[in-house]
């Protein structure tokens, strides 16, 4: 059967906007406010955001981390609101892409690490200023 890789990037705001849809969705949701802070880090397990919401309520900023499992629920959660198509099975990871995230779907594939998502980044990254 042949196998499927297939790559969805994600900007910040839309991470940002599928972490509070999913929050609201399983009944912990975010406060209402604006967001001051958003990152996508390294973090254990993977990719993790840290941010911070300024309630509209007046109460102090609300800050926290969100890990990569929870991200990702998010972002399937996100794709299936918003009629983005995904593989009804297949193992799903994350990986920084710039500013970006991308969700990574493979399906039937066998071997070792993800040489498409390796190809795409090393196309991203800019040129090294010369030293002067």
């Amino acid at each position: 059967m042949p196998a499927e890789i297939r790559h969805i990037v994600f900007s910040p705001a839309e991470v940002a906007a599928a972490i509070r849809e999913y929050r609201r969705h399983v009944g912990r949701p975010l406060a209402v406010g604006l967001l001051r802070r958003f990152e996508l880090q390294p973090g254990t397990g993977g990719v993790r955001a840290a941010f911070a919401i300024i309630p509209d309520s007046g109460a102090p900023c609300d800050s926290g981390e969100v890990g990569a499992a929870e991200i990702t629920d998010a972002l399937v959660l996100y794709c299936n609101a918003h009629n983005i198509p995904l593989p009804a099975g297949g193992i799903k990871s994350l990986q920084r892409f710039g500013d970006s995230l991308l969700l990574i779907i493979t399906v039937n594939l066998t071997g070792a690490g993800w040489p498409l998502s390796a190809g795409l980044v090393a196309m991203y990254r800019p040129p090294l200023a010369a030293d002067g």
